[in-house]
Formats: C-alpha cells, sequence, structure tokens
C-alpha cells in the first residue's frame, strides 16, 4: 500500500512540476519585455533586461511538484 501512494505522489509531484514549467515558458513568451545593450568603444558594455519572467504562483507549482516528488520517491524507497 505505502509503494502505491509512493507512486501516487510521485506522478502527482511530475504532472505538477511540467505544468507549472509549461505555464512559466509559455508566460516568456506571452510578456512583453525589453532589452537594452548600452556600451562605449573603452567601457564595460551592459546588459538591462526589463519584465518580468514567470510568476510567483508558477514557481510555487514548480516547488510543490518537486516536494512532491521527493515525497513520492522517500515513500517509495523507505524500507519497512
Amino acid at each position: 500500500m505505502r509503494k502505491i501512494a509512493g507512486i501516487i505522489l510521485t506522478v502527482t509531484g511530475i504532472v505538477i512540476a511540467a505544468i507549472s514549467l509549461i505555464f512559466i515558458i509559455n508566460g516568456q513568451m506571452s510578456v512583453a519585455s525589453s532589452v537594452a545593450i548600452i556600451g562605449g568603444a573603452d567601457g564595460p558594455t551592459s546588459i538591462f533586461v526589463a519584465g518580468k519572467i514567470g510568476g510567483f504562483s508558477a514557481m510555487t507549482g514548480v516547488i510543490a511538484g518537486i516536494v512532491l516528488l521527493a515525497a513520492g520517491i522517500f515513500v517509495i524507497a523507505r524500507k519497512k
């Protein structure tokens, strides 16, 4: 019974993490952002990036998925 619970936790963690990563990747494509490169012939070059990459809720989903994945692996690998 514990192995079944571990497998369910592992699969749920993978699914949640994958869905959250898809939302993060799609969010990067659709959010307007700006890139500026400032440089001179004799000075350092700077690159400025403005815009959001991902969101708090998407990162929370990734973290929750990883925690569920780790818990599932722990339950499966744990001996009696």
